[in-house]
């Protein structure tokens, strides 16, 4: 007997809602049974990458007849993956019948295109009154033409990336994120476009600048009281950036590569437990009585100018930091590693978190430089509770933190000390000690 025939309507169609639409039409015609279900599926995915130009006709009338037989009360998922073959008429109709005859709830379109003065696709105003839209996801080469009037009501994620728009770009995704009450999740992908982000809402923010290096851009501010993870990529000259407290923040990753004026950048990260900095600060941090009450994992990048002045202010003002990793995470020419100054400035007293909480040390790349060997022996000499460091380099460097940190007396009579080289990994003990017995 047929296994498969035997199972309930339901469990097919939510077998067959996995297929690309395609393979349903193809598959649905082995029975009577199936050619029946094939209109109930609710989730639709087209791809028109398999369609050369003398047959394109075929996949444009393909989606408008699966479309419009589709009886499904509500389509969950309408994903379009299209090449420069097809028509802003046809995309707009095909969004418009998931929108207006099947309360869809998940839209995804990306258009690949390798040519940047291609066609734009346009979207259909109907979208921006959807009262059943979840998620809308848009990729590459389509044009929002956002009207004065949305409401997206449902709408809790939302991804743009690399999209354009009709008119002024900024008045235009204001427009789009104010009818986005109830918006959760945003990812934002965009090229030196101001940005002003005020949402209550929201708990997730990645957004990254795709603006070649050293251009300038105007600025951004993020107003998110509710945020709980956020992630920014800006390798911009910005004349502004400002971020308001976020009392609920968990985890947080700047990566701003010019010119953050002040130290002043970093209240609105107080709340956070896990942070990870590439911030170049152009005057020297000063005392600022910012406390990072919750923050126990700390990384911060050392291509940034000034990265050993936010070492000191971080150690001085996280009294819970129990992880501190420094790493130079470009390795680019325009972003190599800045030489730390001889003449490291140690804080003035041994900050609490050395004392009650730090546990681990990494490193990677380090190089020796006379304020290198400076920080590294202040933080191994007062960890009390210290329990591993890890440092790795060049293969030709390691020789280096072998004479340089070797004879430390630590603190903590329970620390490890690693040294890590690409492809290969030597271990070198500490004793109760706290001297370096041997590599092995």
């Amino acid at each position: 007997m047929d296994m498969i025939s035997q199972l309930s309507d339901d469990l097919l169609i939510r077998i067959l809602s996995r297929l690309w639409t395609k393979d349903v039409m193809a598959t649905c015609c082995l029975s009577k049974r199936w050619l029946r279900l094939r209109s109930l599926i609710p989730r639709l995915f087209y791809d028109d990458s398999s369609y050369r130009d003398e047959n394109y006709a075929t996949f444009t009338q393909f989606v408008y007849r699966s479309l419009m037989s589709n009886k499904a009360p509500v389509i969950e998922f309408l994903y379009l993956s299209l090449g420069p073959k097809s028509q802003s008429i046809d995309v707009g109709n095909w969004i418009e019948t998931a929108v207006v005859c099947h309360r869809v709830q998940f839209i995804s379109v990306n258009i690949r295109s390798s040519d940047e003065k291609g066609t734009m696709i346009s979207l259909p105003s109907s979208m921006y009154t959807c009262q059943t839209l979840g998620t809308l996801d848009l990729n590459n080469r389509l044009r929002l033409d956002v009207p004065f009037y949305v409401c997206l009501p449902s709408l809790n994620y939302l991804r743009l990336r690399d999209v354009d728009y009709a008119d002024n770009k900024v008045s235009s995704l204001t427009r789009l994120l104010s009818g986005c009450p109830n918006l959760i999740d945003l990812f934002l992908v965009h090229d030196n476009l101001d940005v002003a982000l005020m949402l209550p809402s929201l708990r997730i923010l990645r957004m990254y600048n795709n603006g070649r290096y050293y251009h300038k851009g105007g600025g951004f501010v993020i107003d998110s009281p509710s945020l709980v993870s956020l992630y920014i990529r800006d390798y911009v000259l910005y004349d502004f950036h400002r971020i308001e407290h976020m009392p609920n923040l968990e985890k947080a990753r700047v990566d701003i590569t010019f010119e953050v004026r002040n130290h002043k950048f970093l209240k609105a990260f107080t709340c956070a437990r896990s942070l990870t900095l590439c911030l170049p600060f152009v005057e020297v941090l000063s005392p600022c009585g910012m406390i990072f009450h919750n923050l126990v994992d700390l990384k911060l990048n050392t291509c940034a100018q000034g990265w050993w002045d936010l070492v000191t202010r971080m150690l001085e003002d996280s009294p819970n930091l129990k992880f501190l990793k420094l790493h130079d995470e470009h390795l680019l020419p325009e972003f190599t590693s800045i030489e730390t100054p001889d003449s490291w400035k140690r804080p003035s007293s041994v900050p609490k978190c050395l004392l009650h909480s730090f546990e681990t040390l990494e490193w990677e790349g380090y190089k020796g430089r006379g304020g290198d060997v400076d920080m590294a022996t202040y933080i191994i000499t007062n960890a009390t509770h210290l329990k591993k460091s890890n440092f790795s380099s060049q293969p030709r460097d390691l020789n280096r933190i072998h004479r340089d940190l070797n004879s430390l007396h630590a603190a903590s009579p329970h620390f490890m000390f690693l040294t890590q080289e690409r492809n290969k990994r030597q271990r070198l003990e500490i004793t109760d000690l706290g001297r370096a017995a041997d590599f092995k």
